[in-house]
């Protein structure tokens, strides 16, 4: 005879146990142009050319990985970011990782997503202010701490 689903207790027979879990929520911490990518699109294995027609060809919202480097001899605060594909495209600025470093060593959880097309950016006065002197925006990322 077989098993009748429909009138078995709550709780029995397929449940997802996750599903009621709480879900992560993200936190904006910074938005900023990378630095390095000059540095990165001389050693990759393709060439430059290739490099920025990689990042130019990423989408708005694609993810990055954040991996923190506290043996960096140039930058002790040092947060090196990624593609999925394992591309290392350069760092967050050294004049503002040091928070977001802090918190990696401190076991909190950061992402990175492109933010905007790289083509589409323009300057605005207010960016040009703010920007510190290592920034590239020609590929723009937002920050995100994991809660």
């Amino acid at each position: 005879m077989p098993y009748d689903t429909a009138s078995a207790p709550i709780g029995v027979g397929f449940f997802d146990q996750n599903a009621f879990r709480k879900k992560a929520q993200l936190i904006l911490v910074l938005k900023t142009g990378l630095a390095g990518l000059c540095f990165r699109a001389n050693e990759y294995e393709d060439g430059a050319d290739a490099f920025y027609q990689m990042i130019g060809d990423l989408e708005p919202g694609t993810e990055l990985k954040l991996y923190r480097e506290p043996d960096n001899v140039h930058d002790k605060w040092a947060v090196s970011v990624f593609t999925q594909d394992d591309v290392n495209l350069g760092y967050l600025s050294r004049f503002k990782n040091e928070t977001i470093a802090r918190l990696m060593d401190e076991g909190k959880k950061f992402v990175a997503y492109v933010d905007e097309k790289p083509n589409e950016i323009e300057e605005p006065a207010e960016r040009r202010r703010t920007q510190a002197p290592t920034e590239d925006y020609r590929m723009p990322v937002a920050v995100y701490m994991e809660e």
